[in-house]
């Protein structure tokens, strides 16, 4: 099917959903104030009335529902090179694309980064390059040259390849070639200048006729030549567009933040290389700014290391607190999983509702509706912001809540600012102990930090299950029922802040958690008790003032 006769049969079902679309939107916005922060029956995830978003802001060329929801193996941490034809080899003595592949990921497993999807830029990964010409003809179009070792890598590290289409990838016939080498190592075709909806549409129908539901394509959402993606191809083809090639420093993350925010209305997943793709510097961004970067780069449903000059973070122009920041904000990010699966799914199913957009004062993000996050973009230990409507609480002094206007909020490197919805609910899944929300012990549980405030909800999407399960907490004055219906796959590790004194009582009763109510739930030794435990039990950690309590389906 045509591309365009494709968009017209999007647009009219789009006509048919509206109009239940918007009557709901008028019942939301009818309701009235409640007590809490958000509504108790959100469309997916908890919001508020206020920051309900129907369909009128759709962009007016945006197509509507694209043809599969975003898959969590794409949300990264991605890491990448094109060496040596885009940018330079800087891994240890790695002299071609195959050896810089193999020395980062055993530097990444020696840090322990958790990386997901690996990108082979550029034409270095392939027989022939066709960056100049967007055509390719010739057996070497779309072959793989790296070898059967690399392949066996990615196979055993549980990494997908995204390949960069001028290694000579335009056809059908030429996406079969790599994809018959790579197997289900492949997530997609990363695509570039030069690329039409046309082309953008003819990767995706190849990848859903080879890999239907376990795969993504990335369209780059500003080109520089032409033909090139429309607003209309994005929203229909893809879950994810990249922002451009920007400088490394303040001002082209700046701009990047500000092209992150105008395609956040087409895209569950629009995306800016938190190193940026600085195609003209031959060097990484420098410490300060690259900081900044990580935690900008965290809050993005993809987190992408894919730079143009190698910006390994243990190379010995950086210091070692910064790898160690990096380590904190990528396993923040892995750990947001279900979150963002959940809010990009939504979006699929309901394309005027975003995953990310801007805040109240310029160079902020809200994620969702829980997290707000403004965002360093220049050198200052120090920012003025406004909240959004509600109370927050301090992500860094949980204890602190704070609403309106902001003044000189400290930005240490490596502690830039983040708040979170008084009332929020946050699916996670944690498997280590760098941010605070877990242990090791955590793995093999749905992880899910409770901050109540009056009555909130999130709606859960399981993507093994695809069943979506609606998380409930209700507070009054120190009593606290947290329910999940229907009940989750995985057992709960319920994490509730602000929590000040250790309960009377915690009971669980077909899954329903009451505390200081009723119940003789046995108590855990500790947070690594109740986090590796086989039955249902809970633990209160006085110094962190945190309530932790395990729930089994």
């Amino acid at each position: 099917m045509a591309f365009k006769e494709r968009l017209n049969g999007r647009r009219r079902e789009r006509v048919k959903a509206r109009a239940p679309l918007l009557a709901v939107a008028l019942l939301l916005c009818a309701c009235g104030a409640k007590e809490s922060a958000m509504p108790e029956e959100p469309a997916a995830g908890s919001f508020s009335t206020a920051d309900n978003f129907d369909d009128d802001t759709i962009p007016v060329d945006a197509a509507g529902v694209r043809d599969h929801g975003l898959i969590r193996a794409a949300l990264g941490l991605w890491w990448g090179s094109g060496c040596p034809r885009f940018g330079a080899c800087g891994c240890g003595t790695a002299k071609d694309l195959g050896q810089e592949f193999t020395c980062q990921m055993d530097r990444l497993q020696a840090a322990d980064l958790p990386v997901s999807v690996y990108l082979f830029d550029g034409s270095a990964w392939s027989a022939t390059d066709s960056s100049v010409t967007g055509a390719c003809s010739g057996p070497d179009c779309c072959s793989w040259k790296l070898g059967d070792p690399v392949i066996s890598r990615l196979s055993k590290d549980r990494v997908r390849a995204l390949v960069h289409f001028w290694g000579g990838c335009h056809r059908s016939d030429q996406y079969q070639r790599v994809q018959s080498k790579l197997g289900r190592n492949l997530l997609g075709f990363y695509m570039d200048d030069g690329s039409s909806d046309e082309e953008l549409q003819g990767a995706d129908d190849f990848m859903r006729s080879v890999a239907p539901g376990d795969f993504e394509n990335v369209a780059k959402s500003y080109q520089n030549r032409q033909p090139s993606t429309t607003n209309a191809g994005l929203s229909l083809l893809a879950n994810v567009g990249y922002v451009g090639d920007l400088t490394n420093d303040f001002e082209g993350m700046r701009e990047g933040i500000s092209r992150l925010f105008t395609k956040s209305r087409l895209l569950p997943a629009p995306m800016n290389e938190l190193t940026s793709y600085a195609f003209d510097v031959p060097s990484g961004p420098d410490e300060e700014s690259f900081y900044r970067r990580l935690h900008y780069g965290a809050f993005q449903p993809i987190m992408a290391h894919t730079p143009f000059a190698n910006s390994d973070p243990w190379r010995p122009e950086y210091s070692p607190d910064l790898l160690s920041t990096y380590r904190f904000y990528a396993w923040l990010h892995r750990e947001l999983t279900p979150f963002f699966m959940s809010y990009a799914i939504r979006m699929h199913e309901r394309p005027g509702l975003p995953v990310i957009r801007a805040g109240t004062t310029p160079y902020t993000m809200r994620v969702g509706n829980e997290i707000f996050v403004p965002l360093v973009t220049s050198t200052t230990r120090a920012l003025d912001f406004r909240l959004p409507a509600g109370q927050w609480v301090d992500y860094w002094n949980e204890q602190r809540v704070v609403s309106g206007d902001v003044v000189g909020q400290p930005a240490e490197l490596g502690f830039e600012p983040i708040f979170l919805r008084l009332g929020s609910i946050i699916p996670m899944e944690v498997q280590r102990d760098y941010t605070g929300h877990g242990t090791r012990e955590s793995a093999g549980s749905l992880t899910v930090l409770v901050y109540p405030g009056g009555t909130s909800t999130f709606r859960y999407y399981d993507d093994v299950t695809g069943v979506w399960t609606t998380f409930r907490s209700v507070r009054s004055d120190d009593r606290l029922t947290l329910t999940a219906e229907p009940a989750t796959r995985l057992p709960l590790l319920y994490r509730i802040a602000r929590t000040s004194t250790r309960p009377t009582s915690v009971g669980v009763d077909d899954g329903v958690v009451s505390v200081n109510q009723s119940g003789d739930l046995p108590e855990a030794g500790s947070e690594r008790q109740v986090n590796g435990a086989n039955s249902s039990t809970w633990f209160y950690d006085p110094a962190a003032q945190r309530l932790i309590i395990k729930v089994f389906p």
